[in-house]
């Protein structure tokens, strides 16, 4: 079983610390980086989280933006090796999103280097993102997860995120349905364009299903963790860990430190 699962119905509460990667090779802002490189900025990232107290990591190839319809070849190996050497170095359950939406290549690399849980941005209905119009990928990921011996990788499954525009969609709840009942996710993440939309979601979702797994995927902060877990299950952390909250900034140890110790503080004893 995925140890954030079994972490959730524990009722721990687990905060998620985002490793973001460098530009990859195969990727569009790829400008000839060394490999080894790429990987210390990584391994570099998931020691400042787990020294600030993060108990769960998750590794996305952030400085892939803008990103195509499938990863590369060489996407996928980089990947692969980073996980693994992060899980190698933290030995803590690692999670993985690939911005691509590229479910087979997640969960090939999952199978290969015992990855938790992965991410999927669009899973049932389709979307409108920054890169077009996205499918859901309900279909792929449950036969890779299937075929390749990977029943122990959970699947969370974002839900009107953000970033994009639902299309033709039927609402918050029926959507929510669709991805448990049919597209098989274990859990779902929920973000709004504001903290105020984030806290209308998670109602919705508990409403629904009071005892599914939800997380948070942005907007949570050291101010606002405590009234996002009186009804998240968790949540995965970035801007709020960086300097200056920018997303595609530095770590900043301090500031990790002050959000651990903020939602230590309301989490269940």
């Amino acid at each position: 079983m995925s140890e954030l699962l079994a972490a959730i119905a524990g009722g721990t509460k687990p905060m998620i610390g985002m490793i973001q990667l460098r530009p990859l090779a195969g990727s569009s802002r790829y400008d000839g980086d060394a490999f080894a490189g790429v990987l210390q900025h990584a391994l570099d990232q998931a020691a400042i989280l787990r020294g600030a107290g993060f108990g769960v990591l998750m590794v996305q190839n952030l400085g892939d933006l803008p990103v195509a319809q499938h990863a590369a070849a060489v996407q996928v190996a980089w990947m692969t090796r980073i996980a693994h050497e992060i899980r190698a170095a933290t030995r803590v359950p690692l999670g993985l999103n690939l911005l691509e939406n590229d479910v087979e290549a997640m969960f090939a690399i999952a199978s290969a280097v015992a990855i938790d849980f992965v991410r999927i941005k669009v899973f049932v209905g389709a979307m409108v993102t920054p890169s077009g119009v996205e499918p859901g990928r309900a279909f792929e990921a449950i036969r890779a997860r299937t075929t390749w011996q990977a029943s122990d990788v959970a699947i969370f499954a974002d839900v009107h995120d953000r970033t994009g525009v639902p299309i033709a969609s039927a609402g918050l709840a029926d959507d929510l349905r669709t991805a448990f009942a049919i597209g098989g996710a274990d859990g779902v993440v929920l973000t709004g364009r504001s903290h105020a939309e984030t806290m209308d979601m998670l109602r919705v979702a508990r409403d629904v299903y009071p005892q599914r797994p939800l997380l948070v995927g942005g907007g949570v902060s050291a101010a606002n963790v405590a009234e996002i877990t009186s009804l998240a299950d968790g949540a995965i952390v970035s801007s709020a860990l960086k300097r200056d909250n920018d997303l595609f900034g530095d770590l900043d140890p301090e500031r990790a430190r002050a959000f651990v110790s903020a939602a230590a503080s309301v989490r269940p004893a």
